[in-house]
């Protein structure tokens, strides 16, 4: 889903120099970022799990061996 001005912030990309392929270029990456930061998301309580489980097992200390 496009946001409501998608078409202005093209229009602006296009004014400031960028060629089509720019443009898809720079959507795409977009997309992978975002597809990315959603990932991210939901690794996180997933990694906190982990890291707690750690502690609780005594396979994590703050012991300096």
């Amino acid at each position: 889903m496009d946001p409501p001005n998608y078409k202005e912030m093209l229009e602006m990309l296009r004014q400031s120099g960028l060629t089509r392929r720019e443009i898809r270029r720079l959507q795409k990456f977009h997309r992978r970022y975002a597809a990315n930061e959603m990932d991210q998301t939901t690794l996180d309580p997933r990694r906190l799990e982990f890291a707690r489980w750690l502690v609780t097992t005594h396979r994590l200390t703050e012991q300096i061996i």
